[in-house]
């Protein structure tokens, strides 16, 4: 039986650099910035994929317009996750949810759950840890089966937001920010901003 190589698998298919990523884990040290991860990216990547790869890395949902089932599932996971947390808020607020949301709220009972327990927290640091770990989850589910096509490069980065955001809690400009922000008043739909 004869080999041959397509070119879409080719092109869609990062050996090298889905290889030379260091391993990142929940709560894990930080092992490059999302911006040296978008220079590798920029340079490495195809054409056709850097578009959507770079989207994706801004939080640019909206703007997307992909087959790719792993940025489609990405992206309506956040914009779920994001309506549900505006929802409660509004909801507690005692305000209309429906204009605080994007697009139709889904019936997400894993969401809720998570919203939900974070809203309990006394601790808004941990309450934000607790819903970046439910994206963390997601974004390892997404990556089953996925080792080095263009579908583990975005949960990759999306983990090292992650990751880098939470190193930015801890410095002393975060703890700085952290504070300021605690005490004040957000809008109701301030959940729209996506991660």
């Amino acid at each position: 039986m004869r080999f041959r190589w397509n070119d879409k698998i080719m092109r869609n298919t990062y050996y090298y650099f889905a290889a030379s990523l260091p391993m990142i884990n929940w709560e894990g040290k930080l092992p490059m910035t999302i911006g040296e991860f978008l220079l590798d990216a920029r340079r490495l990547l195809s054409e056709g994929d850097r578009g959507l790869f770079e989207k994706l890395m801004e939080g640019d949902d909206d703007a997307i317009e992909t087959d790719n089932a792993a940025a489609l599932s990405w992206i309506t996971f956040n914009r779920n996750f994001r309506n549900e947390i505006a929802w409660f808020r509004a909801h507690r607020a005692r305000k209309d949810p429906h204009k605080s949301i994007h697009g139709a709220k889904e019936n997400e009972p894993l969401l809720r759950e998570a919203v939900h327990e974070a809203s309990k927290m006394t601790d808004l640091l941990e309450a934000e840890k607790l819903l970046d770990q439910v994206c963390w989850q997601f974004l390892d589910d997404l990556t089953v089966g996925h080792y080095y096509d263009l579908e583990f490069l975005i949960c990759y980065g999306l983990k090292l937001k992650i990751l880098e955001r939470h190193c930015e809690y801890r410095s002393s400009k975060g703890h700085d920010a952290f504070d300021e922000t605690r005490t004040m008043e957000l809008p109701v739909d301030w959940a729209a901003v996506s991660i």
